[in-house]
Parts: structure tokens; sequence; C-alpha cells
């Protein structure tokens, strides 16, 4: 809801007289950067009681130094401990309090009083809990001695109340009195350690604490006064040497809607970060005004710091400061515009509070890309599109965020030709990469094709970049390079298939296969954090002297013999991809292909990296894409079919029902029969039963036209299944001898019965090759089912992980460099 602040009315000594601001009320925001300092000092909490407790010996020595120049400290120091005590409990809160009500801020004196009284009473409870929990060491380290010689913990809370006002009052950077007042309570704390009243950590911890209580209250409810609006925003204009005589705000978020301005000023608004002002002078001239927050600074920070960390050579700056920032996008802006690219020009810059002011030309512009219809945009209109991307990037500036609302259409000049403005910079780089330009023109093919389609996108990309640099960029075509709003409207119309049919018809040997761009994504952080949770549960239950005893007592021949059946896994796991493969594969690249897997599993859930390596060695010797994830698909179906069926034949063939063949308990098929229920229930509802399909039915259609065509050679199929049962075989064999090694007698079958419920439960849990699971599968499965202790399983499993996970991640890491550097991956 727009607010009309006109105050043509209003007194000659008002700074607004004469001006008109339509905006939004002042809103209080939540600002990410009070939660992040919140966290950061509450670990410095922490650290700093860890440290005063168990790096005794310096808070002890430092103590010993003072108290032995008690005396003299005492005498010396008795007249600034109670001047600073006075200034810090009484003319600081009072300055910070006389300042708010100079500025008219009611509302923040209660929450700076409320903020003191909170961190008062948070310390009193942290001394008190102290005493009660705490360990002696630091109970000592947060303790001075009393007047009759005993140790008394001292937690001076007036310190913390008065540094949650001063946090709570707002940045100290943005008024002077703050800026004092933060230094005089340090002074006071560090004359109050040498003078003996309290203890180094006990004096940075009350502090913290005031800061922590402070931040937390302030991101709860919110702040406003660090923006500028209002007086401090028309200050902040006419300090860049303009002279407002109309403010309109121009960007729509969280229900407002911008009225009353021109389509131009609102696409502006609607790509910056930030709020965007249609302004008007006292002459006439029509201005864009951009007011960057820090709020949204520090958001934008941790974007672009997390685009910087997450994708391969892309350099997404990520400025620290907010001056930084506005600096950097005027630059880019800047650099653009002396390159010839039509774009707003930085007209002036100034800072008001905690916001950066940025002026810019009006772009001489009629409309926008994005409401102009499909069957107005004629080629003509799409090459002057084009050619501004262009210009910028015979410049090596790269534009990193193009949308149909960065794309402005103004009249067309003397020559007939459209006029086409490239506006917010705000992700603009100079001197860029090449990767970074190539991510440029793909976003413009999106863009392009979400405004008149694919087919004519392509042509128009053909046009104005060559063969050449269109089978450059057909790798790069991902939805996650794109602007959110480009991202969502090629998911719904599905044009990014479309645009690589277009351009393979055009090229038919160019390379459309998906370049990896993105060092991880969320599923890589989640499954690290599980194998971080895993690892950690293994070493918890890891008993050093238990296994290196066992290793003494071991058979290391049958450990050699663990180790051959080990690498025997990879040669069944190439004999399946040779059997499958559609083409002639050369049998020491696959099988090299397979130990570079091992290397893999490092990162990836158990059976992903052999499939993802696989894969890529087909698309690289230009299998088609389809046709390749069938073929992988084939294989991992037969290594399920040749599991379940290996697990049979060992039963038929060994004659013996083992240890775990006998009859489960009631309890176990009661449990059994009420999954299967539930199986069963679930499978009636509808919403379910199509899930289930949706997930099942793509991949067996996918599979099944290759699977005819092996069908159809039994050779092939044969040497398939035999690869995968060799290995199949060859884990078992390597757990059995592992078994051996500790000299433990197990039926065949009852070995293989433990591999095959670990392996399920590995490829389950989505942690790197199954770390974790498998270890406590096999470690279950071993006490409870074959009697054996815990420190002999662990032990068991412990080596044997070792011989079949952790001893192949070296030779995968030799394989992987070797494969890569003859370009095979």
């Amino acid at each position: 809801m727009a607010a009309d602040s006109s105050l043509q009315e209003a007194p000659a000594e008002n700074p607004l007289r004469g001006v008109s601001i339509i905006d939004e009320p002042e809103q209080r925001v939540h600002r990410v950067t009070d939660l992040l300092a919140a966290a950061g000092t509450l670990v410095g909490i922490v650290l700093t009681l860890l440290l005063g407790a168990y790096a005794h010996g310096t808070t002890q020595g430092f103590t010993e130094d003072v108290e032995g120049i008690s005396a003299l400290l005492q005498r010396l120091l008795v007249f600034p401990v109670n001047i600073f005590s006075g200034i810090v409990t009484l003319v600081v809160p009072a300055a910070v309090i006389i300042d708010l009500g100079i500025r008219r801020e009611p509302r923040r004196i209660l929450e700076v009083l409320g903020a003191a009284v909170l961190a008062f009473i948070v310390t009193v409870v942290a001394a008190l809990t102290t005493l009660e929990w705490g360990a002696d060491e630091l109970v000592e380290s947060l303790s001075v001695r009393g007047a009759e010689g005993e140790m008394v913990v001292q937690l001076p809370a007036y310190l913390a109340a008065v540094a949650a006002m001063l946090t709570a009052a707002g940045l100290r950077t943005t008024r002077r009195v703050l800026s004092v007042s933060w230094t005089l309570l340090w002074i006071a704390a560090a004359v109050a350690v040498i003078s003996g009243i309290v203890t180094l950590p006990a004096a940075i911890t009350v502090v913290l604490i005031g800061r922590a209580t402070g931040l937390l209250l302030r991101w709860l409810l919110g702040s406003s006064a660090d923006r500028a609006y209002g007086e401090s925003l028309v200050d902040g204009i006419r300090r860049a040497g303009f002279q407002p005589r109309r403010l309109v705000r121009a960007d729509a978020h969280d229900g407002y809607e911008p009225t009353e301005l021109d389509e131009v000023s609102a696409a502006i608004g609607r790509t910056r970060s930030g709020r965007v002002y249609d302004v008007t002078t006292v002459e006439g001239h029509h201005l864009v005004v951009h007011a960057l927050d820090g709020d949204r600074h520090a958001a934008g920070f941790l974007a672009k710091l997390w685009n910087t960390l997450r994708f391969r050579g892309v350099d997404a700056r990520a400025e620290v400061s907010l001056r930084h920032s506005a600096e950097s996008t005027a630059l880019a802006s800047h650099a653009a515009r002396t390159a010839g690219v039509r774009t707003a020009r930085v007209l002036g810059m100034s800072q008001a509070r905690d916001t950066m002011i940025t002026v810019y030309q009006r772009p001489l512009a009629t409309k926008v890309l994005t409401d102009i219809p499909a069957d107005e945009i004629d080629d003509a209109l799409l090459d002057a599109i084009w050619a501004e991307v262009v210009r910028a990037h015979d410049a090596g500036i790269a534009h990193r965020s193009i949308s149909t609302d960065a794309i402005l259409v103004g009249e067309e000049d003397g020559s007939g030709s459209p006029v086409v403005w490239l506006t917010t910079w705000e992700m603009g780089e100079v001197a860029s990469s090449t990767l970074s330009r190539r991510l440029d023109n793909v976003q413009m093919l999106a863009t392009t094709a979400v405004a008149v389609g694919a087919e004519r996108a392509v042509a128009a990309a053909f046009r104005a970049l060559g063969e050449d640099a269109v089978e450059q960029v057909a790798p790069l075509l991902q939805t996650i390079v794109l602007p959110r709003g480009t991202r969502q409207a090629v998911k719904k119309d599905r044009l990014l298939p479309d645009m690589r049919q277009r351009i393979v018809q055009r090229l038919p040997d160019a390379e459309i296969e998906q370049q990896n761009i993105v060092r991880f994504g969320w599923r890589t952080v989640a499954t690290l954090v599980l194998a971080i949770v895993a690892v950690g549960l293994v070493l918890a239950f890891f008993n050093t002297q238990d296994v290196v005893s066992a290793l003494q007592q071991a058979n290391l021949w049958w450990l050699l013999g663990a180790l051959v059946w080990a690498m025997f896994t990879f040669v069944g796991a190439a004999l399946a991809m040779i059997a499958f493969s559609p083409i002639r594969l050369p049998w020491i690249r696959v099988l090299l292909v397979q130990v570079a897997a091992a290397y893999i599993a490092l990162a990836v859930p158990a059976g992903i990296g052999p499939a993802a390596l696989n894969l890529r060695m087909l698309t690289k010797r230009r299998v088609p894409g389809p046709l390749a994830v069938a073929t992988v698909a084939l294989v991992q179906v037969s290594a399920i079919v040749v599991t379940v069926g290996a697990l049979l034949a060992l039963t038929l063939v060994t004659g013996s029902e083992g240890t775990l063949a006998a009859l489960p308990s009631s309890t176990v098929l009661l449990g059994v029969a009420v999954m299967v229920a539930v199986v069963v229930a679930f499978m009636l509802v509808p919403k379910v039963r199509r899930w289930v399909l949706a997930k099942v039915m793509p991949p067996l259609r996918q599979t099944w036209p290759r699977l005819v065509q092996v069908l159809g050679q039994p050779l092939r199929l044969l040497l398939g299944l035999t690869g995968n049962f060799i290995q199949t075989i060859a884990y078992v064999g390597a757990f059995y001898c592992t078994l051996q090694a500790f000299g433990q007698e197990l039926a065949i079958i009852d070995v293989a019965v433990l591999y095959f419920i670990s392996n399920a439960v590995g490829a389950v849990v989505p942690t790197p090759g199954g770390l974790g699971a498998v270890e406590a599968a096999l470690i279950t499965g071993l006490t409870t089912s074959a009697g054996l202790s815990l420190g002999l399983a662990t032990s068991v499993v412990i080596i044997y992980r070792v011989i079949t996970y952790w001893l192949r991640i070296p030779l995968g890491y030799v394989a992987m460099n070797y494969l890569q550097r003859k370009g095979e991956l």
C-alpha cells in the first residue's frame, strides 16, 4: 500500500519542503546480519570460556602478574575505576536515551531498556548456572579473590546491560554517540581487569553476553532506523548533486505495488536488489535512484559468496562492504557505457545512514521486452538485442543477469533500426572470464526463447555469434545459470530441450552434453554432513587397541586373499559394462573407469560413482544421451537381478541353511506382515500409486528397448550377467576371507546374506560409499546373528571396509587423473 508523503505545506526549515514522496511505509526489517552476528557472538562466548578454562596457564599467569602489583594498582586506579564505572553505568545509558529522544524514536528507547534488563537477567542466570554446574576450571577462570581471600565468581551484569543497550540502539557506524560509548565500555572493562575487579575471560564474556542479547532482540523485533527513508533519502540525493521534487517508489515487493510511474522504471525496479525510485528534479529531469540498504547487501553478499564457492570458473563478486558493492556495480555500468553499450549513465553517488544511493540517468526507452508481444518482436529487434551483448563482450564485460526485464526498447533511430537498452549491471564483471561471457550467451538464448520461442531464438543466436560460439554455448544450456524468472519460464515451456534439439539440427556433430560447472549442490552438502555424522558414529565405537590386537593375531594370507577378491570387483564391473555397451569399448579403458569410480565413491553415495563415470565414458564417445542413460540403467538393473539370483544359487549349491536361515521369531514375522499390509494399503491410495508409478515407469520405459536389443544377443547377455556375478561374488569372497583371517568360521550363505543386507542399507542411506550405514549393518549382523563379540565384529568390519573401500581410493585417484589426461572423462 503506497503512502503519499507530500509535504508542500511543511515549514521552511523542513528539509522535505516542496518534495513529494510516494513510498511504502517505513518497515522494520529482520536483518540477516544481526542473526549472523548473534551466532558469531555466541561462538565467541564459548571460545572465551574454553580458553579461560583450559588455557589456564596463560590466564593464571596474567592474574598473578596483576596481583604482584595489586597494592600499587589499587592506589593508582581507584580514581579511574570510579570515573569509568560512573560513565558506563550512568553517562553512557543517559547519552544513548537522550540521543534517541532527540531523534524521536520512542519505540527504540523501550527496546534499548528492554535489552538492558534482559541482558542483566541472562548474566545473573549465567553466573548461577556456572556456580551450580560449571566445571572447576571454568569457575576458577571467572573468579577473583575476595576480601577474605576466598575465590568469588565475578560476572558484572551492568557491563552486559550496557553492551545490550548499545547494540539495540543501532549500528555504531551510523551515530557518533554509539561509537564513543562502545570505546568507553571497552576501556571500562580493561580498567576493571587491570584493577583485579574481574578476570579477563569474565570481562569479555559479559560484554559478549550483552552483545548477543542485543543482537537477538534486534533481529526478533526488527530494525528500520538504519535505512535511509524520507528526509535521509532526500538529503542523500541532494548530496549526490540533485534537487528532487518528486520521488516515487518503483520496485514492488511485500504487497507494495508501485503506482503513478512508467513501465521502464517499474522494470528496473524488478531487476535491482534494493529500493528503486523514479525521481523528478526541480528542473524537470527524470532520474532513476537505486538505494542499496545494508541488510539487503548482506543477503546479496552471502548469495554471491555461495555462487563463488559453488560454480567453477565464475568469479561472482562477493563484496564485503556496502560501499564496495555499490561502487563495483557503478564501475560495471560505466565500463559498459564507455564500450558503447546503451545503458543508464551513472550520474552520482552518496551514502545516507546504512544506505548507498546511486543516481542513474533514466534510459530513453518506452517499452520493456517483457511487455512486447511475440508477434511484434521481429528479427531486427532480436539482432539489436544481441548486438548490445556482443558489444559488451568485445570489451571483456559480462552482464551475468540478463532477463526480459533488463532489456528495454526505445523508439527507432534515424536509420530505422531498433534502439535497445541493457540495464541492471549488479552482477556485471569487468575483465570477465570466457565462461562468464558464455553464460551471458546462455541467458540471452533463454531470454529470447521466452519472448519469441526456441526456433527464432536459436536462429538469432547463430546470426549474432556464429556456429563455433553456439556450439561452445550448447553444453552450458542449464537452468542453474539462469535468473529466477527466466528459469521458471523455460521449465514451464520445456524450452531448453527444444533449443538443444534445434542446435543439433544445425550442427549434427555438436557436443551438447551438459558441462558440469557446479562444484557441489545442496545434495552434496547433505551427503557430506551425513558422512561426517557416519564417521563420527563409527569412530565412537572404534577402539584402536582392539583393532591392533586383532590384526596382530590375524592371518595375513587370508587378508591378502581378501585384497585379491576386492580387485576382482573391478573386473566384474568392466565385463558388465562392455557386454551391455551399444558400441565397442577398449577393455583397459573400461577397467580403468571402474577403478576411477572408487575415487568418486569418496564424495557420492554408493553406486552413483560407477554409473556417472560409465555415462560420461559413453557420451564422450558420441553415444546419444538417451541410449547412454538406458545402457547404464540396464547395467544397474542387471546387477540387482544377479544379486538376488546369487543369493538363491548359493543356497542351493551349498545346501547349507546357515545360522541366518533359522525360522524368524513370531515378533519378526508379525512385523514383516504389518509392513506388507502398510505397503499394500498405501498402494491402494491413488495418489501414492501414481507417485510410485511416476518413479518406476520412466526408468523401465527407458531401459526396456535396450533390454530387448540385448536379449536378442544371448552371448552378450550372458557376458553381462557373468560380470555382475563376478562383482557380487568378489565382494562376498573378500568378506569371507576377512572373517577367516580372524579365525571366524561362518557359512558362506550367511556371509552372502550379511553382505547383501549391508549393500542394500548402504544404497538407501545417501552417505559417500554407504559410509557408516554399511559398517553399522555388518557389525549388527555379526554380533546378533553370528555371535561375534562387539570388539571382534568391529575389527572384522573395519578391516573389510579398509580393503574394499579405503585402499581402493588412491588407485581410483591415479586412474581418474590418467583418464582425464587422455580425454576419456
